[in-house]
């Protein structure tokens, strides 16, 4: 071979191994980009504005937005969101199909024992929500003494557990508590305009959004009857146990900066943070 072909051939051989080398360190930072990150499943209900609702491939709302916000701060894991029915998310949930699901979802011990449940991510300021030709309600007991009928509710709806536990404790001043299946608040608050009921028991945070885009006519609300704080449900796979513990910090981090009191003024209509006896109910991992 002449001396002109060893060049040739030497060089042939470089580039052969600069390709070769450069789709090996593009191979090589793949697989480290994606090495140790984890696909989590996130679900959120479709309809239940100020909290969930779909945009684009991703839940948008308090949660949703808060979902992103974590997504973004734990690299170890990337979220993959949808959206379905309340009853959808909750056998999801249960089955594995999602590792996660949120919506303004309340503690309660009996879904404690089936999910795990993360820190608290909001709180939700409780109301009752009238005719306002009714005269001022400020509580149950004002519906008890003024004989009026409260909206039934879903019994797997944690809002049906809070009446309960006022029941037992005001054995005197009872509400007629009744179940009934899933209901939206839009749904609900027409029903109340068309009087098939006297009171719908929901967070102002429920409430607000069918205000402002006009639903509410003739409706007002009561003073706040008590803070229940919000919380993420996850399926209890010992993957989702490492995942509520990394939740749980930067939740704690996102409080602390003032992000979760933002996200409040943003979609929730008040800074839920702020009000009375919220301090306290937020301290409470179970409240």
């Amino acid at each position: 071979m002449s001396k002109r072909g060893y060049i040739y051939s030497g060089i042939a051989v470089v580039i052969i191994l600069i390709i070769f080398g450069g789709h090996y360190l593009s191979s090589s930072t793949s697989k480290g980009n994606s090495k140790g990150v984890t696909t989590i499943n996130v679900a959120g209900v479709t309809a239940n504005r100020p909290y969930t609702f779909p945009e684009g491939n991703k839940i948008s709302g308090y949660d949703g937005e808060l979902l992103q916000r974590i997504d973004k701060d734990l690299p170890q894991y990337k979220f993959k969101y949808s959206t379905a029915s309340q009853n959808s998310v909750f056998v999801g949930l249960q089955s594995g199909k999602y590792d996660l699901a949120s919506s303004g979802f309340w503690y309660s011990a009996d879904r404690a024992k089936t999910y795990l449940i993360s820190a608290p991510t909001g709180i939700a300021d409780l109301r009752l929500v009238y005719r306002n030709n009714e005269g001022k309600i400020n509580g149950f007991k004002d519906l008890v003494q003024k004989n009026l009928k409260l909206a039934p509710i879903s019994s797997d709806d944690a809002r049906y557990n809070v009446v309960q536990q006022y029941n037992q404790a005001n054995p005197k001043y009872k509400v007629n508590l009744k179940a009934i299946g899933d209901v939206t608040a839009g749904d609900a608050l027409k029903q109340l305009q068309e009087k098939q009921f006297d009171a719908v028991f929901y967070p102002y945070q429920a409430y607000f959004p069918v205000k402002d885009s006009g639903g509410a006519k003739g409706l007002t609300v009561s003073p706040s009857i008590g803070l229940a704080n919000d919380y993420f449900y996850l399926n209890q796979s010992s993957k989702n146990k490492a995942l509520v513990k990394a939740i749980n910090a930067d939740l704690k981090k996102l409080q602390k900066s003032g992000y979760l009191e933002k996200l409040s003024k943003k979609w929730l209509g008040e800074n839920v943070f702020k009000l009375k006896g919220a301090t306290q109910r937020f301290a409470n991992p179970k409240g």
